[in-house]
C-alpha cells in the first residue's frame, strides 16, 4: 500500500456513516484533494482532533483506487476562535468556501496554500470580516480571474484619478474609453486605492487594517457580485452570514 505525507490545511468537512468524515485538504505537496478518515467522528480516534475545518495539520495518507484515506495526522496550528465565534467561524468559512469552489483538485498553487496558512492566525484574531475580504481578493489575484483594478481594459492605460468599473469587461475603465465599454459604472479614486491596498496587503499579525468602512463596503459588494457572476450561484457561506448574522 503507497502511502504519502502532507502538509494541509483543512478546507472543509463532510460526515457519511456514523463515524466518518470526507476531508477537502488544501496541501502543499499537491494542491486540494479529497479523503476518507475512517472513525474519526469517535471521541478515542487519534486523528480526530486534526479532522476540523481550519486546522492547519501535517499528515500521512495511503492511496485508494478511487480515494485517499488519512492514516495518521497531527496539528500544526489549531485556531480554537474560528470556531468558538460565530462571526469568526462565518467569515472564514466564507474565504475557504471561495477557494474551495475556485480550486481543481490536484492543482498545485505554493501561492494558495501558504496564502491559507498565514491568514488563519488574522482571521483568528482581527477583524474577520476585512481579513477574509482581503483574502478572497488576493485568492483570485493569484488564480488569474481576478478584475483589473489599476489598469483600463480597453486601451489598457494606468487609471489615475476617478474612473469606471465594468464587472462585464474585467475591470477599472479610464474616462476616455467609457463610452466605449459596456457595464459600467463609478469607481472612485478611493475604491481604486482600497483594492490596491487590499492586494498589497501584508499578513503579518501587527499589520494595521487601515480601511475606511465606506469604502471597504463598496468593495466588498462589487467583488462579492463579481465572484457570483463567475460562480453562477450564491456562496453558502453568504446565505448563513445573511441569516444568522443579519448582514
Amino acid at each position: 500500500m503507497e502511502t504519502f505525507k502532507v502538509e494541509a490545511v483543512v478546507l472543509d468537512t463532510k460526515n457519511f456513516g456514523d463515524a466518518n468524515k470526507v476531508v477537502t485538504l488544501f496541501t502543499k505537496e499537491f494542491g486540494k484533494l479529497e479523503a476518507n478518515a475512517y472513525g474519526c467522528r469517535r471521541s478515542r480516534s487519534p486523528i480526530s482532533g486534526a479532522m476540523q475545518m481550519f486546522n492547519h495539520i501535517s499528515a500521512e495518507l495511503s492511496r485508494g483506487a478511487q480515494v485517499d484515506t488519512i492514516r495518521e495526522a497531527d496539528i500544526l496550528n489549531f485556531y480554537d476562535a474560528l470556531t468558538n465565534d460565530l462571526e469568526r467561524l462565518a467569515y472564514a468559512s466564507l474565504f475557504f468556501e471561495i477557494v474551495n469552489r475556485m480550486t481543481l483538485p490536484l492543482e498545485k498553487s505554493a501561492e494558495t496554500f501558504y496564502l491559507l496558512k498565514k491568514s488563519l492566525p488574522v482571521l483568528s484574531k482581527r477583524n474577520p470580516k476585512v481579513a477574509a475580504l482581503i483574502g478572497a481578493c488576493q485568492f483570485m489575484e493569484t488564480s488569474g480571474e481576478q478584475l483589473n483594478f489599476s489598469r483600463c481594459v480597453h486601451c489598457g492605460r494606468e487609471i489615475f484619478g476617478d474612473a469606471a468599473i465594468s464587472l462585464l469587461e474585467g475591470g477599472a475603465v479610464c474616462m476616455e474609453c467609457v463610452d466605449y465599454v459596456e457595464g459600467c459604472r463609478p469607481y472612485p479614486e478611493g475604491l481604486r486605492k482600497t483594492f490596491e491596498a487590499i492586494l498589497s496587503f501584508d499578513w503579518r499579525e501587527e499589520t494595521k487594517l487601515n480601511f475606511k468602512t465606506r469604502q471597504l463596503e463598496a468593495a466588498e459588494k462589487i467583488f462579492m457580485e463579481y465572484l457570483s457572476s463567475i460562480l453562477g450561484s450564491e456562496l453558502k457561506s453568504v446565505q448563513f452570514i445573511r441569516e444568522f448574522l443579519g448582514r
